[in-house]
C-alpha cells in the first residue's frame, strides 16, 4: 500500500504538486479558502464560510498575473478592470469553496502519508536525491510559507481532484461520432469565385454631415481619451534591502555550527515489506485474522529470511513494492506512517519484524540497508548560509525601514524625497498612463485607485506607502494629469465619415451579392468571369479566409453546383461556386486522435461545469451587495 501511494505520487497528483510548487509561490495561498474572513470584509459567504474582500483582491491580482505571462504583449489590462472579469472571479472563488467543502463533507481527506510521499517527490525540497527536511523548511521560508500552509494547500489540492476527477475521467467520445466528424473535417470542396469590388457600389454611398454628426452624439466614449497621469514614485523592498546587506565569515560560521543538523541529509532507510491488507474500520474478527495471517509468515520467514522476496510476491497486498521483491526504497523520518517508521527506525540491517500494524493492516518489515545522516562542508552550503543569514537580517531591518519609510512619506505630504533621503534609494518617474493600462507597480488595485482619486490628483500629495506584493512598499504622488478629453468632431469626423462609407458599402454589396447568388441559383450566370477551379480545405488560406471557409462549407451541397458569398475583409464581396465535393478515402488515423481529444475534453468542461453548478447550488450561497464593486 506505501508502495502504490509512492508509485501514483509520480503520476498525474506529482504533476499537480510540481505545479503547485511553482504558481502556489506566486499566490497568497489556497489555505486562505477554508480559513474564512478574518478582516470582516465579507464579501460572500458559502455555507458558514466566508469569502473576504481581501481574498477577491488577491485572486483578481494572481488571474491578471497569470494572463500577463500567458498573453505576453497581447495582454490587455483593461479587460481585468471590467465589472464582469470580478464577477468571474468571485464566481470561481464561491465554486472552489463549495467543492472544498463538499469534499470535506464527503471526507475526501490525504492521509499524512500520502502528503508526506508527495513532499518526496518534489525536486526543491531533495538534497542528494533524497527529501531534506531542513531545505523543505528553508523553500518555504525564503518564500514566505510555513509547513502547515504548503501542506494545507497540498491537502485542498487532494481535495479538489478527488472530488473533480471521477467527472473527468467518466468522459468519452463515441467512435460513431468521432468518425463523421473527421469525416466532415477531412472534407474537400472544388471551388471557383468572382468577386464584386467596392467600386460596384461607390455611387450608391450617402454619408451626410448629420450622418456623422449622428454616429459622433451616439458613440461619445468612443471618442473620449482617458484621464492619464504622469506619477513621481518610490519602492522600498525586502530584497533591495537584503542585497545591500554584507554578512561577515563569523556569522556564517556561527551560523553553521548553531544549524549543522540543517546542512546535510538525515538518516535512511532503506526496507522491504509484506502487507496483509485489513482496513482499519474492518470488525475485529477481520482484523484478527489478517494478524494471524501476518504472524504465520513471520515465523516462516524467521526459519527461511531467503523467501521473503518470493512471499513477497505471492501475498503482499501492495501490488507496487511486490513485484519490486518487497522493496519499497531508501526514506528518511516523517516519509512513512508512524508505527511503520517506529519500527524501522529501531531495527538492524537484515533483521525481520511483524507483524506492525497500520491503518493499512499488518506489516512484515525486513530492514535492508541503513545509510548514515551526513553533514555537507561548510563551502558547499556557504551561499545558501549568506542567503539565509541576509533574509534574516533584511526581515528585521525591513520592518524598521517600512515604518520609518511610511512614517516620512506621510510626514512629508508634499515630496517624496525625504523618504528617499532616509532609505537611500532614488524618486523615480513613471510615463504617462491611465487607469486602465498602468504598468507594475501602478497596476495594483489598491495604489491605482489611491493614485487616481480625485483627492490625489487635486492636492499632488503623497499616497500612502502601499504594500503591492509581499515585502514590496510603493509610495507615490500624480506629478502631472491631463483630464479625460472628449476630441472635437472637427478632429475625428474625417474617421467617422470613412467607418460610416465602408459600413455602407458592406451592406450594399451584400445585398448586390446575395441577388447575384439568388440568380445564379435560377440558372442565371451572364455577365460573370469566373476564376479557375481550386480545391479547398477548411484550413484558411489567402483565397478563402475563415469567413469564406464558413461559407463554403455551409451552403447545402447536395445539389450542384451550390452559391455562397462572404465579405472579405479587404473590403470585396466574393461570390462562391461549389462544384464538386470530395470525401477522404480514408481517414487519418492522427486526425481522428486529435477530435477525439478535442471532443474529449469538450465533453469534460461541459460535465465539470455541470457538477460545480450543482455542488454550488447545494450550498447556502451569499454573494454581499457591492462585492464587485471597487477596485
Amino acid at each position: 500500500m506505501l508502495e502504490a501511494i509512492r508509485r501514483h505520487a509520480k503520476g498525474w497528483l506529482a504533476k499537480v504538486i510540481l505545479a503547485l510548487i511553482i504558481v502556489t509561490f506566486a499566490l497568497f495561498g489556497v489555505d486562505s479558502y477554508m480559513s474564512g474572513d478574518k478582516s470582516g470584509g465579507v464579501v460572500a459567504e458559502v455555507g458558514d464560510v466566508g469569502i473576504s474582500r481581501e481574498d477577491l483582491t488577491q485572486e483578481i491580482q494572481a488571474q491578471r498575473d497569470r494572463m500577463r505571462e500567458t498573453l505576453g504583449p497581447a495582454f490587455d489590462p483593461a479587460v481585468t478592470e471590467t465589472v464582469e472579469f470580478r464577477r468571474q472571479v468571485l464566481d470561481s472563488l464561491v465554486e472552489r469553496r463549495a467543492l472544498l467543502l463538499d469534499a470535506q463533507k464527503l471526507k475526501f481527506l490525504a492521509p499524512d502519508a500520502y502528503i508526506a510521499s508527495l513532499l518526496g517527490q518534489i525536486p526543491a525540497f531533495q538534497q542528494d536525491g533524497a527529501f531534506s527536511q531542513p531545505r523543505y523548511e528553508a523553500v518555504l521560508r525564503q518564500n514566505g510559507r510555513t509547513p502547515a500552509q504548503f501542506e494545507n494547500e497540498l491537502r485542498q489540492s487532494f481535495m479538489l481532484k478527488a472530488i473533480t476527477s471521477p467527472v473527468s475521467l467518466a468522459a468519452f467520445p463515441s467512435n460513431t461520432s468521432m468518425t463523421q466528424i473527421a469525416r466532415l473535417v477531412a472534407q474537400q470542396r472544388e471551388i471557383a469565385w468572382t468577386d464584386l469590388p467596392a467600386s460596384a457600389v461607390a455611387s450608391q454611398i450617402q454619408v451626410t454631415p448629420a450622418d456623422v454628426e449622428q454616429y459622433y452624439a451616439a458613440n461619445r466614449a468612443e471618442f473620449t481619451e482617458p484621464e492619464q497621469i504622469r506619477a513621481e514614485y518610490l519602492m522600498l523592498d525586502i530584497d533591495s534591502v537584503a542585497a545591500g546587506i554584507t554578512v561577515s565569515d563569523q556569522a556564517v560560521a556561527d551560523y553553521y555550527a548553531a544549524n549543522a543538523a540543517r546542512f546535510g541529509q538525515p538518516e535512511m532507510r532503506s526496507a522491504s515489506h509484506i502487507l496483509i491488507a485489513a482496513d482499519k474500520n474492518a470488525d475485529a474478527a477481520t482484523r484478527a485474522q489478517a494478524k494471524a495471517k501476518a504472524a504465520e509468515l513471520v515465523q516462516i520467514l524467521l526459519q527461511a529470511p531467503g523467501r521473503f522476496a518470493e512471499l513477497a510476491r505471492a501475498e503482499s497486498a501492495d501490488p507496487g513494492s511486490a513485484a519490486q521483491d518487497g522493496s519499497l526504497g531508501s526514506f528518511g523520518r516523517g516519509m512513512m506512517v508512524k508505527p511503520f517508521e517506529d519500527a524501522v527506525f529501531s531495527m538492524r540491517p537484515n533483521e525481520i519484524r511483524g507483524p506492525v500494524e497500520s491503518d493499512f493492516g499488518y506489516h512484515i518489515i525486513r530492514l535492508d540497508v541503513i545509510q548514515a545522516a551526513q553533514t555537507a562542508p561548510l563551502s558547499a552550503v556557504r551561499a545558501g548560509v549568506v542567503d539565509e543569514l541576509r533574509k534574516q537580517q533584511a526581515q528585521k531591518a525591513f520592518a524598521d525601514l517600512a515604518d520609518n519609510f511610511s512614517n516620512l512619506v506621510y510626514e512629508n505630504a508634499a515630496s517624496l524625497q525625504p523618504a528617499a533621503t532616509a532609505a537611500k534609494l532614488t524618486v523615480q518617474q513613471s510615463d504617462w498612463m491611465t487607469a486602465m493600462n498602468a504598468p507594475p507597480p501602478f497596476n495594483h488595485a489598491g495604489l491605482s485607485a489611491a493614485l487616481f482619486s480625485p483627492e490625489s490628483i487635486n492636492s499632488r500629495q503623497n499616497t500612502e506607502a502601499i504594500e503591492v506584493q509581499r515585502g514590496s512598499l510603493v509610495a507615490a504622488r500624480v506629478a502631472e494629469h491631463r483630464p479625460a478629453r472628449l476630441r472635437p468632431l472637427a478632429e475625428v469626423s474625417a474617421a467617422i465619415e470613412a467607418r460610416l462609407r465602408a459600413a455602407q458599402s458592406g451592406q450594399l454589396l451584400a445585398r448586390k451579392g446575395e441577388a447575384i447568388i439568388e440568380a445564379l441559383a435560377k440558372g442565371n450566370e451572364a455577365g460573370l468571369s469566373w476564376s479557375a477551379f481550386q480545391v479547398v480545405s477548411r484550413q484558411p488560406s489567402a483565397e478563402l479566409d475563415a469567413a469564406g471557409v464558413k461559407a463554403v462549407f455551409r451552403v447545402n451541397a447536395d445539389k450542384l453546383p451550390a452559391y455562397t458569398g462572404f465579405a472579405r475583409a479587404d473590403g470585396l464581396y466574393r461570390i462562391v461556386r461549389v462544384s464538386r465535393v470530395l470525401e477522404a478515402p480514408e481517414l487519418d488515423p492522427m486526425l481522428l486522435a486529435s477530435i477525439e481529444s478535442g471532443v474529449m475534453q469538450a465533453q469534460q468542461r461541459a460535465d465539470m461545469e455541470a457538477m460545480v453548478a450543482l455542488i454550488t447550488a447545494g450550498q447556502k450561497v451569499k454573494i454581499k451587495p457591492g462585492a464587485i464593486e471597487g477596485r
